[in-house]
């Protein structure tokens, strides 16, 4: 999936936990910015995504190291950032859209054809039995009903507000 779709869906991530947590606004900004962050972090082992562009030598080392979709796009990947979030006292309000970002990058690029190595480092490719082209119609469609669905999860409420002012005017 490309960039975009990570971002779309991780911000959906983010819009859910907002919903769920019900924090103030300054939460709630952070909530989204690293649901955000962490939907792309996966990515960090892929020198031209948009994180492996702002962190070369990290990028580097660990795509040397790991190889691409493996140690990052993993199990072990999510529970060693879950376990260090809770070692430094993270909140669950925090804990819950990152690590939900980083499970829908995961689960999205099980959607293409080359899968992950999920169970890393036991080097299997798991992937959905249908898969779709990364920059395809089906992605560009996934971040838009992702983008779409965020939207109206932060203003569904002035939406039905606005629904039922018509209906009362219009009936």
């Amino acid at each position: 999936m490309t960039g975009k779709t990570h971002l779309a869906c991780g911000m959906f991530v983010g819009a859910l936990s907002i919903q769920y947590f019900k924090e103030d606004i300054f939460v709630s900004t952070t909530i989204m910015t690293l649901a955000a962050l962490s939907s792309l972090l996966p990515d960090i082992c892929h020198a031209s995504s948009k994180v492996g562009r702002k962190f070369k030598l990290l990028s580097f080392v660990i795509r040397t190291v790991f190889g691409h979709r493996t140690f990052t796009h993993s199990l072990l990947f999510m529970g060693i950032i879950y376990v260090l979030l809770n070692f430094i006292h993270t909140p669950n309000y925090y804990v819950f859209p990152i690590i939900g970002g980083i499970c829908s990058h995961i689960i999205l690029d099980m959607l293409t054809k080359r899968g992950v190595k999920l169970l890393y480092p036991i080097p299997i490719s798991v992937k959905f039995p249908f898969q779709f082209k990364t920059g395809g119609t089906v992605d560009l469609s996934l971040a838009s009903t992702f983008s779409a669905v965020t939207l109206y999860i932060f203003f569904k409420d002035y939406i039905h507000q606005y629904l039922n002012i018509q209906h009362i005017f219009f009936s």
